[in-house]
């Protein structure tokens, strides 16, 4: 059965050229793709790591692609080696919607389906964590969302490598379903690719290397978008880097965080020590 994931990764595919060199045919062994992954979209040690993104949400139609807002992300991540090698991350994600020509972060939203003003509900997500395998991000574990997840299928690589350059897809597609009845179900379809140096990546004595985020997903119109029946979807595309530390955060982004989210984004340590702490008692 060929997904989204498999679509992806083929297209990534094409950016290779020719044989690989050894070093770089050996690193795209399973066994070291965690690691490797983990450098470029992590670190090694538990210091803060943050994904900032920019870009567009989209309404689609009968294949018709409409911008409607921006979006100004910020993930927040704390990486923990575990005795299996796998890593558990401490997250949380603040995103803001923004409108197109200003910039500024919208409080309504003119729906041009509906010709409607909607109320718009901002996104924090988490704090939560998740285990981080060889194979990518493992469904939640214990009470609560699990058992809601239906579907769950995840994926990490196959790494694409053209000279000194390195990507790294990964995937979570998944649905949601809560049990009350009016609750609607959530479709998640999320692929992102981490980028960077190929030798920075595989350098055992760098915690951290240098990395770019591409991220894309599919999903269900908004509940706040009231769209009923109408027919179609949403789309988001966002590109970013990786950063270490709150003020290396873009000031549109910040003025957004301020506002909505001002407990987390001046001590997003905090939160994310807080909920190691409970995970380990």
């Amino acid at each position: 059965m060929i997904t989204r994931r498999h679509i992806v990764a083929g297209g990534l595919g094409s950016l290779i050229a020719g044989p690989l060199p050894l070093s770089a045919a050996a690193s795209l062994q399973q066994s070291d793709l965690l690691n490797t992954y983990v450098r470029l979209a992590g670190s090694h040690d538990d210091r803060l790591i943050i994904w900032w993104m920019d870009g567009v949400r989209y309404g689609v139609v009968d294949a018709v692609a409409k911008p409607l807002y921006g979006m100004k992300v910020g993930m927040f991540h704390k990486y923990y080696r575990q005795p299996d090698d796998s890593f558990l991350i401490a997250f949380f994600e603040l995103t803001y919607y923004t409108d197109l020509q200003t910039g500024e972060l919208l409080t309504e939203f003119n729906n041009p389906y509906t010709g409607e003003t909607n109320k718009v509900r901002q996104v924090r997500l988490g704090p939560e964590v998740r285990r981080l395998t060889e194979n990518g991000l493992t469904p939640p574990e214990g009470k609560g969302l699990k058992d809601y997840i239906r579907n769950y299928d995840n994926s990490l690589g196959p790494a694409v490598i053209r000279d000194d350059s390195m990507w790294i897809p990964s995937s979570v597609e998944a649905t949601i379903k809560f049990p009350k009845p009016t609750a609607p179900t959530i479709q998640l379809n999320l692929y992102t690719t981490v980028s960077g140096s190929l030798t920075d990546a595989t350098n055992k004595n760098l915690a951290s290397a240098d990395c770019s985020v591409s991220f894309t997903n599919i999903l269900r119109w908004e509940p706040w978008m009231k769209m009923g029946e109408h027919a179609g979807h949403m789309m988001s595309k966002a590109d970013g880097k990786k950063m270490e530390r709150v003020s290396e955060l873009p000031d549109d982004y910040m003025k957004c965080a301020q506002a909505a989210h001002p407990k987390y984004i001046n001590n997003p340590e905090a939160a994310l020590a807080k909920l190691m702490q409970n995970i380990s008692q």
